[in-house]
């Protein structure tokens, strides 16, 4: 009797992502995973508001203001807008000062994407804010999941994964949060590939935090839209004209390991300085010798840097024109800390970044490329950095910084990210608004509808 040798056919990427993704609990979560989680939201909260008068946001609302009305909330509208809009709007705000979190193995700005989508989606449906909890940390594994499977090639390509994986993991979290079944969910997640875009080449620019914003939106709009029964591909990510593919990783798909949420193993990394992530290893190493030696600008003859290659490739304005470009300046972030200490959000205004005694030092800043050893390899960001100080009397000063400020290893005191809420805060709401906002986000999560939250979005000044 003969028998056919039958393979298995594999299950879809997409397809398993959406299984993880209904069946995960947040009733499950750790008390770690929780807290940082609510960490995240309070910190990209402040975030939200302290960009809220930037001119990129006020362009994407002034875009926006054709749209129909709705139920959500945005920035300075009194009234409602559809959810997509508020994602894009308050996305956009929450990333253009650069100060929101960034999150490892995805390399993406998580929290500027994925909580602006919820919020919107939570004004909707009336939710509270466990629930978002929930819908956030699971969207956060599905970007560290595809992370793992398209970095480091994906972001070194070009690609800036704020706006591609991000609009995926937030298509992921919009279904969780509608409570889609596996079937919408998978296709939730392959509009959100079909929608992911966005070239780091707009590093300095106004459509850098835009994607954040768009991320953000389109991961409202994939949910809805499968929601209301329209389909997608659940091999979006396989072959030769799957995503992977296509953004520069590797076409084949691993096993989805069984390991700790990503959350739990200190991906996300919150941020003391309002300036992109590749510049804090440096800032933290500055800061460090300036603290030590008390030194004065004038007995510094030279700054060098050796930092992994992509941080290098993402400080690219030596001698920045805009504040948006000193965000992505090395030699002036260095030469801010230097001579006034930790970057703050008033270093990145014009008047400052024409300062003359920071565009001197600025010039004496180099950066080489450094290739880390295996332990520093193995690092959430992906290596360390050697900051050294030439002095005028030929004394050489160094320090390796490898552990950045606001990471799992090193992280804000509860006092540096309660001040830096405040800070935010005042950007655009009054002190009584931000002392009430803050009392809120202080009660348990179970205990706070997302209305309460959106609230003071009506608020703000722009």
């Amino acid at each position: 009797m003969c028998t056919a040798n039958h393979q298995e056919t594999p299950v879809p990427l997409c397809t398993r992502l959406a299984d993880w993704t209904v069946s995960f609990d947040g009733a499950t979560l750790s008390s770690l995973a929780q807290t940082r989680a609510e960490a995240a939201f309070r910190d990209v909260l402040g975030c939200l508001f302290a960009g809220a008068r930037e001119a990129a946001v006020t362009a994407a609302a002034a875009a926006m203001a054709g749209w129909q009305t709705g139920q959500s909330r945005q920035l300075g509208s009194k009234a409602g807008v559809p959810s997509p809009a508020a994602a894009l709007v308050n996305g956009t705000a929450a990333h253009v000062q650069d100060y929101d979190d960034n999150f490892f193995p995805a390399i993406t700005h998580a929290s500027a994407v994925l909580v602006p989508a919820l919020l919107a989606l939570g004004d909707e449906t009336d939710g509270s804010l466990a629930a978002l909890i929930e819908a956030y940390v699971a969207g956060l594994e599905i970007q560290a999941r595809l992370g793992r499977l398209a970095n480091p090639r994906h972001y070194e390509s070009g690609w800036h994964a704020t706006s591609t994986l991000g609009a995926i993991g937030a298509a992921a979290a919009s279904a969780k949060l509608l409570r889609l079944d596996a079937r919408r969910t998978a296709w939730a997640i392959s509009l959100g590939a079909s929608f992911a875009g966005g070239s780091k080449r707009q590093f300095g620019t106004s459509a850098k935090p835009l994607h954040a914003g768009a991320a953000a939106m389109h991961g409202v709009l994939a949910a809805r839209l499968a929601e209301a029964g329209l389909d997608a591909s659940a091999e979006i990510f396989e072959g030769p004209w799957g995503f992977l593919a296509q953004h520069a990783a590797e076409p084949l798909i691993e096993a989805l390991a069984d390991e700790p949420l990503a959350i739990e193993t200190g991906g996300l990394v919150a941020k003391l300085y309002p300036s992109c992530m590749s510049s804090h290893l440096g800032i933290d190493g500055l800061l460090t010798l300036r603290r030590q030696h008390r030194l004065a600008p004038a007995d510094i003859e030279q700054v060098e840097l050796e930092m992994p290659k992509y941080m290098i490739d993402n400080l690219r304005f030596a001698d920045p024109a805009s504040p948006a470009e000193a965000r992505f300046s090395m030699n002036y972030c260095a030469a801010v800390a230097l001579i006034d200490g930790p970057p703050v959000l008033a270093h990145f205004t014009a008047p400052a970044v024409a300062r003359a005694d920071l565009r001197r030092l600025a010039r004496r800043v180099q950066m080489r490329v450094r290739t880390p050893d295996a332990a520093a390899a193995a690092l959430p960001w992906g290596g360390d950095a050697i900051v050294r100080l030439v002095l005028r009397d030929d004394q050489v000063l160094e320090t390796l910084s490898s552990a950045p400020k606001g990471s799992a290893a090193n992280p804000l005191t509860l006092d540096e990210a309660r001040l830096k809420f405040r800070d935010c805060g005042l950007q655009s709401l009054a002190e009584a608004d931000i002392a009430a906002l803050s009392a809120l986000l202080d009660r348990p999560s179970g205990d706070i509808k997302v209305r309460d939250v959106t609230r003071f979005f009506t608020e703000t000044r722009l």
